[in-house]
């Protein structure tokens, strides 16, 4: 792992422990300001807004003008929403920040994303989203267990402090030991290619119905497994718990294997198989009679993605046309924040409609439909990637 990786994942993944400290608890914060559940979801709908609509724009201003300033000012804006979760003495000044933080976030993940995807040498694509992936996916599998035990020993308060903490510590270690990328290099090389020409790339296409299949899981994971455990089995808090961390967990160990295992094999094979494990395992899940039926399929699901995640991640990076890498890391990652933003109400239709198992078939066969399209759609790319018809990925050059 190179010097400039080492240090953005070690700063993407204590930026992504402080969040994942704060977010799952600040629906029973908001409890404290008198919220109603409609309130808790427009908390939440202000930050996935604001993130989404800002994802594409922030990727491409990266693309002109460098990264390093965008990482910094993400954090900053981590940072000032802990000093602003402090003082907050509302239930609309907790919307504001939510929504700030929302911003944050849309400078900090597909930049971060997009820098990787410069530093990275031709062929090592898999095994270096493997590394930086766990470090992101690590963040936020201890965020929420760590920021269970601080909110029990002591409060929100001290949830909010480790945050800034941890953002302030993030920015100065990006201010002090990251480099840019040569914006040089990038002008003399490459051009940043027009939205177009991204979104009529099979391979970027193809990689953004795996970030749909992606969201759908998460979806289901987060939001209605704990549902249906209620519903179905008798399971305590701390079973559920454990059904939603095990699933990250798994994903997180097996990011940098299998990094380097895309780098050797199809890409595009290893993403079919890992998300339809996934899928058929999530329409499993109302067959689950007990407790470790439950936590087998989730495992299930949690290798699924840890197979394919890497894979998908490297396949972009490598048919990212001319210098835009952060269009393209921008635009998986709004796919991904719509799909957690519409996917919630429309499966919460077909549970009033239905009932929660019809819920759970169905997104699974979405999963599945979704997934044999991705392959469509990509099952060639490593084939005409090495015949010289897709521009190949020069490694960018640091200060």
């Amino acid at each position: 792992m190179s010097g400039p990786l080492f240090v953005l994942s070690v700063a993407l993944f204590a930026t992504m422990l402080g969040n994942g400290i704060v977010i799952p608890f600040i629906p029973i914060y908001a409890q404290e300001f008198g919220a109603s559940g409609v309130a808790v979801g427009i908390l939440f709908g202000a930050h996935s807004a604001s993130r989404t609509f800002l994802l594409p724009l922030i990727g491409r201003a990266s693309d002109r003008h460098g990264r390093k300033a965008f990482l910094l000012w993400g954090l900053f804006g981590y940072a000032l929403s802990s000093v602003a979760y402090l003082l907050a003495g509302s239930l609309l000044t907790l919307i504001i920040v939510m929504a700030l933080q929302g911003v944050a976030t849309a400078m900090v993940q597909p930049v971060s994303m997009a820098y990787v995807g410069d530093l990275t040498p031709k062929g090592k694509e898999g095994a270096y989203a493997g590394y930086v992936n766990t470090a992101f996916l690590g963040g936020v599998a201890g965020g929420p267990i760590l920021g269970g035990v601080i909110k029990d020993l002591f409060n929100m308060q001290a949830s909010f402090i480790l945050l800034g903490l941890l953002s302030l510590l993030s920015l100065l270690l990006l201010l002090f030991f990251l480099p840019e990328v040569q914006k040089q290099h990038v002008a003399e090389k490459k051009e940043i290619a027009s939205w177009h020409t991204v979104l009529s790339s099979r391979p970027i296409l193809g990689v953004a119905l795996f970030r749909v299949v992606y969201a759908l899981s998460s979806t289901l994971i987060w939001v209605f497994v704990p549902l249906l455990s209620a519903s179905l089995l008798p399971l305590t808090t701390s079973q559920v718990g454990a059904l939603i961390s095990l699933n990250v967990l798994i994903s997180t160990v097996l990011q940098s294997p299998c990094g380097r295992l895309s780098d050797r094999m199809n890409k595009a094979v290893l993403i079919g198989i890992g998300s339809l494990i996934s899928g058929v395992s999530l329409a499993g899940f109302p067959l689950a009679s007990t407790f470790w039926h439950l936590l087998v399929l989730n495992a299930l699901v949690g290798a699924g993605f840890g197979l394919a995640y890497p894979a998908h991640m490297a396949l972009a990076m490598e048919h990212t046309p001319g210098s835009s890498m952060g269009t393209v890391m921008s635009t998986l990652l709004t796919v991904h924040s719509f799909g957690m933003t519409i996917a919630p109400p429309v499966f919460g239709i077909v549970v009033d409609y239905y009932n929660l198992s019809s819920m759970f078939y169905s997104a699974g066969l979405l999963c599945v439909v979704c997934t044999v399209a991705c392959y469509y759609l990509t099952h060639d790319a490593d084939v005409l990637l090495q015949a010289g018809r897709v521009v190949e990925k020069e490694p960018a050059v640091v200060d």
